[in-house]
C-alpha cells in the first residue's frame, strides 16, 4: 500500500521499508518510484528473467531480494483472487491459503474430462534454484527469498542450509567452484 508506505517513510525515516512481490515491480523506473517512496529492499515479481533482474540492480541502488525456492505462484506475481474466495485468506496479503494446491476435477459440457489420477490440476510444482546461485547473484539478487509458509521448520531450515552452503562456495570458489 503506497499510502502506508508514505506514512512509514515520512513517520519512521530510518526504517527500513520492503516493497512485496504484491507491488509486481518489473523494471527500475517502478524500483526507483518506490525508493523515493523510502523502500530500501524489492522483491522482484517471481516471472522476471536474470536480463529483468539485472537490468532493475543495474539501475537502482536497492537492495534486490527474489524467490529462488518453495511454492510457485499460480497467479502473477501472487495478485491471487482465489484464496481469497476459496480460502477466505488473501494471497495479496501474505495469507495464502494455496488454493492451487488443492483437488480439483476438470468438467466440460457435464462430462469429466480428467482422470481420477489427475487431481492436482492447477499446482505448480516448486522451485529448486540451487544450480541458478551464480547467475542469481551476477544479476544482482543481494537476498534470497526461501518460502515457508505452510511447510515444517526443518524444510525451511533445510533450504536455508543448502542455499547458504552454495552461496558461499560460490563466494569463495567463483563461478566454476
Amino acid at each position: 500500500d503506497v499510502g502506508v508506505m508514505r506514512f512509514i517513510h515520512r513517520n519512521f525515516p530510518k526504517l527500513p521499508i520492503h516493497a512485496s512481490t504484491q507491488t509486481t515491480i518489473t523494471m527500475a523506473e517502478g524500483a526507483n518510484l518506490l525508493k523515493s517512496m523510502g523502500v530500501t529492499r524489492l522483491v522482484t515479481a517471481r516471472e522476471l528473467s536474470f536480463k529483468e533482474i539485472k537490468n532493475i540492480s543495474d539501475n537502482t541502488d536497492m537492495e534486490i531480494e527474489t524467490f529462488v525456492h518453495g511454492a510457485l505462484c499460480y497467479c502473477y506475481s501472487g495478485q491471487c483472487l482465489m484464496s481469497s474466495m476459496i480460502g477466505g485468506r488473501s494471497g495479496n496479503r501474505g495469507r495464502c491459503a494455496q488454493p492451487c494446491r488443492m483437488p480439483y476435477q476438470f468438467f466440460s459440457e457435464g462430462r469429466q474430462m480428467s482422470s481420477e489420477n489427475e487431481k492436482y490440476l492447477l499446482s505448480p510444482k516448486d522451485i529448486n534454484t540451487v544450480a541458478l546461485i551464480p547467475d542469481l547473484i551476477e544479476a544482482g539478487v543481494s537476498s534470497f527469498k526461501i518460502e515457508g509458509r505452510m511447510k515444517s521448520p526443518e524444510y525451511a531450515a533445510g533450504g536455508s542450509y543448502i542455499y547458504r552452503k552454495y552461496v558461499d562456495i560460490y563466494i569463495n570458489e567463483g563461478k566454476e567452484g
